[in-house]
């Protein structure tokens, strides 16, 4: 399968002590900053002042990094997170050791439930009254509706969306279904790293890309031969002693994870003996183990492309049209839109959580449908201008 790409790229970019960087932080933050000179325009194009555009920024950014936190922790990871609560909130992990990782799981649906709350926090302040005690809200002195801001922050969602799903496929998760067609990816981050960790005092470095002698490989219809390049450790001096752990202890561990995982990425057969190559340089050994990726679709560069798709489009809608668009056909076009990118994609996707094995539809795909209707209603709606034009 010459189009077929092993990627096995580090998700971290920078790593000092317990600093840690990661591509899908960074380009998390790209989305942010790289969408606010555009913010800022918008609100100059309209006569806005650019203090509210600030004050309004500050809102969104907080509640849609918290909404998609909290919307990864409880749609899809609670059983993980209820027993590490202070991991919800703070970006690093005690466990087995202390270390900065930024926050790796993020929901979508939970930013778009976060950011229509903040707007309606932001044009509703909340006020507390002792006498007679109760707490209600009280509209804010602003030039802004709700469906403006919502409008306008449509056209910079799919471009954060976008840049997120990329950070995805540099962390190798979220991964698509097997493909059936001459291209895909075999995403062997995963047991690259579990293999260093399991093996760490046996492997002193290990690579893995397509294998060079792929004909001595069976053919296996739609996977990738793939060749595990591994150096032993200056300690491993004893030759039937390696091939004994080539042949029955990772023999079995590629086996089981094979045919054991929720999304494998290798496949390895049973009962046959493992197809390895054992040569000595420069005073140590080094295997070139034989088996078979399994070329998945890249579902999260799908979306991706999609979603930066949707942005342009947007875009040039609003500086075709600018503000003789009724409010909320932009923010309603955008939700349906991508209600149905994420439908349509998830079709791609492997199931993120063992549960949604079991449902007709998935997590992503049922969360998605509430923002689909409420899409159709702010399209189809009549707005408040074109009924009165109509009236008079």
């Amino acid at each position: 399968m010459p189009n077929t790409i092993i990627w096995d790229v580090s998700p971290e970019l920078f790593t000092k002590g317990f600093l840690n960087l990661r591509w899908y932080n960074l380009l998390f933050a790209t989305g942010v900053l790289g969408g606010l000179p555009l913010w800022y325009h918008m609100f100059t194009k309209a006569g806005k002042p650019r203090e509210e555009a600030d004050r309004v920024k500050d809102y969104i950014v907080l509640s849609v990094l918290l909404g998609a936190r909290l919307g990864h922790v409880i749609f899809y990871d609670w059983n993980y997170y209820k027993h590490h609560l202070l991991e919800i909130f703070l970006p690093v992990t005690f466990s087995p050791t202390f270390k900065i990782t930024g926050f790796s799981g993020l929901a979508s649906h939970g930013a778009g439930i976060a950011m229509v709350l903040a707007i309606v926090l932001y044009l509703k302040r909340i006020k507390v009254s002792l006498f007679p005690p109760r707490i209600y809200f009280k509209n804010r002195s602003s030039s802004l509706t709700f469906l403006w801001i919502a409008d306008h922050l449509s056209i910079l969602f799919p471009l954060g969306g976008a840049l997120i799903r990329i950070g995805n496929f540099m962390n190798s998760e979220i991964i698509g279904k097997p493909t059936g067609v001459d291209y895909g990816v075999v995403f062997v981050k995963e047991l690259h790293d579990d293999l260093c960790k399991r093996y760490a005092t046996k492997i002193d470095h290990l690579t893995i890309d397509k294998a060079s002698k792929a004909h001595i490989l069976p053919l296996k219809s739609n996977y990738q031969p793939i060749a595990l390049v591994m150096a032993f450790k200056e300690t491993m001096t004893d030759e039937k002693a390696i091939k004994n752990f080539l042949e029955q202890s990772l023999k079995n561990h590629l086996v089981q994870k094979a045919h054991f995982s929720q999304a494998p990425n290798i496949y390895e057969t049973y009962a046959t003996p493992l197809c390895y190559s054992l040569e000595k340089q420069a005073g140590n050994y080094q295997a070139t183990v034989y088996t078979w990726g399994i070329p998945r679709h890249p579902a999260q560069l799908y979306e991706s492309i999609a979603y930066f798709l949707v942005f342009i489009i947007l875009l040039l809608w609003w500086y075709r049209k600018g503000q003789t668009i009724a409010p909320g056909r932009i923010f309603g076009a955008l939700i349906i839109t991508a209600a149905c990118i994420r439908v349509f994609c998830e079709c791609y996707k492997e199931n993120q959580v063992a549960f949604e094995n079991d449902m007709w539809l998935n997590m992503g795909q049922l969360l998605s449908l509430p923002w689909g209707i409420a899409g159709l209603f702010l399209i189809f709606r009549r707005s408040t201008k074109a009924a009165q034009k109509k009236k008079t």
